[in-house]
């Protein structure tokens, strides 16, 4: 019998021993994970793409016009408007404009000398969309699809072009040299 207990532990060894003990099945669990994204709207991107320039002024000139969405008008382009529902701008003017050894030229906005238009995907002004105001009377100008596309509720291009145009005043015995000035630009877009 001695041998009988080394031969039990052999075909144990190699899995030869009865049938084996039944096991419990390993616990198992099922469930779901939710996955999402948010798509962010489009950034607003803005570039300016023309000065406005008064050009040069002769001694004597009493004043030069420049009128928004003309060629010497100063120009802004915002992009990422597609499908937002409105646009607030408001221009910082200058009072004038500095030139050599503390000369100045005086400026006006005083009249219809900002403009903005929605620009197609051609690149073309939509006419419908062109307004003019005044900012120095309208200091802050909101602009929604609904004023010119009754029903509209949000823009349907992504680009949207601002214009500003002016006068100069200058002295009658201008000082010669270039003049420059600054007009800052804000933009609240929703």
């Amino acid at each position: 019998m001695r041998l009988r207990r080394p031969l039990a532990l052999l075909a144990a060894a190699l899995g030869l021993a009865g049938p084996a003990a039944a096991q419990a099945p390993e616990p198992q669990a099922t469930g779901s994970l939710i996955v999402s994204a948010t798509i962010l709207e489009a950034p607003i991107v803005g570039t300016g793409v023309n000065p406005l320039t008064f050009g040069s002024i002769a001694p004597g000139t009493a004043s030069v016009t420049v009128l928004p969405r003309t060629p010497a008008g100063g120009e802004w382009r915002l992009s990422g408007v597609r499908n937002r529902r409105s646009v607030s701008i408001t221009f910082t003017l200058p009072t004038a404009l500095a030139g050599p050894g503390g000369a100045t030229i005086p400026l006006s906005f005083n009249g219809n000398y900002a403009g903005l238009c929605e620009i197609d995907d051609n690149g073309q002004c939509i006419l419908a969309s062109y307004v003019t105001w005044n900012p120095v009377a309208t200091p802050t100008f909101d602009d929604a699809p609904e004023r010119y596309s009754p029903g509209r509720k949000r823009y349907a291009y992504d680009t949207y072009s601002l214009y500003i145009g002016g006068q100069a005043l200058p002295p009658v015995t201008p000082r010669a040299g270039s003049y420059t000035g600054t007009i800052g630009l804000t933009l609240v877009v929703n």
